[in-house]
């Protein structure tokens, strides 16, 4: 498989047309690419291709890179589809366009069809055996000039993703947003978490009198807690454990996670622990907090 390597200094325009087989990942790759922030047009019908790339990188655009989807559902202008793009490349000389072809071999899009027990789109008026290999055969001349060619048999999603960020990215590293929120078990665990922290088991300041009427962004309670020999133990160990795990997600592809951390109310030691996060600096990481029931005491 080609591997390419964008140079931001002499390509400050990239064109990537994503096209191939129906079932092959070609719209998981598109999602791919808007979420490391292209900007992406599926199903453009080929006559209007020049015109989109021409109005996307006008000079009074801030569009560096765009994603084109080009596929079968485009039967009738296929045809016009080399004119179209040697237009393009007429008229904008200097500018990269690249021709990603995602292709699968036929038993894997048989099985997917079955699995998502979706239509494919020639199969109106013919098995679905018939409309992949009529599929293969209409876009043929795509794959014979594709600067690349990705074979998705062996991918799931998550390495579908991870292939896109490794290959085409933007000139900016791609930051994994982990929100961290605090929350009170008696109020009930965020839905949304992917990762949920007890620290109810830790000394509470609830019963401190002076303590009681703040809350963890105090540095008083944060001195409290952090205090004791099981607070700072207890952190050390969720830091590596939340180290590996972001580096994990990051690898597979993740753009953001959710870290819900918990005590009884919500408002001493879930705050100071999310609090002090913010203080922790990861690679690739991105910290965004909140404290969702402090105040509801």
């Amino acid at each position: 498989m080609d591997t390419l390597t964008i140079n931001p200094a002499t390509s400050p325009r990239d064109a990537y047309i994503i096209t191939g087989l129906s079932g092959a990942g070609k719209t998981s790759v598109m999602r791919a690419l808007e979420d490391v922030g292209f900007y992406c047009v599926d199903n453009l019908p080929v006559p209007l291709l020049a015109t989109f790339i021409k109005l996307a990188f006008h000079g009074n655009t801030s569009l560096h890179k765009v994603a084109i989807g080009i596929d079968v559902r485009n039967e009738h202008f296929l045809s016009t589809f080399f004119e179209e793009l040697e237009l393009v490349k007429q008229q904008m000389p200097g500018y990269k366009f690249m021709i990603v072809f995602v292709d699968a071999r036929d038993k894997t899009l048989f099985k997917r069809f079955q699995e998502t027990r979706r239509k494919h789109p020639l199969g109106d008026a013919m098995s679905l055996k018939q409309a992949v290999a009529q599929e293969r055969r209409l876009l043929e001349p795509l794959l014979a000039i594709a600067n690349i060619v990705l074979d998705t048999d062996v991918f799931n999603i998550h390495e579908l993703r991870r292939w896109v960020n490794n290959t085409i990215s933007l000139d900016a590293p791609r930051n994994l947003i982990a929100h961290v929120v605090s929350f009170g078990f008696k109020y009930e665990v965020p839905p949304e978490s992917n990762l949920v922290f007890d620290v109810r088991f830790l000394p509470n300041p609830y019963f401190i009198p002076a303590l009681k009427p703040l809350d963890g962004r105090d540095q008083l309670i944060n001195d409290y807690i952090f205090g004791h020999v099981i607070a700072s133990d207890y952190w050390e160990r969720l830091v590596d454990f939340l180290s590996f795990n972001l580096k994990r997600f990051y690898e597979e592809g993740r753009f953001a996670v959710s870290i819900a951390i918990g005590c009884t109310g919500g408002k001493h030691r879930s705050v100071a622990f999310v609090e002090k996060l913010t203080t922790l600096a990861l690679p690739q990481v991105q910290w965004v907090i909140s404290h969702r029931d402090l105040g509801k005491e």
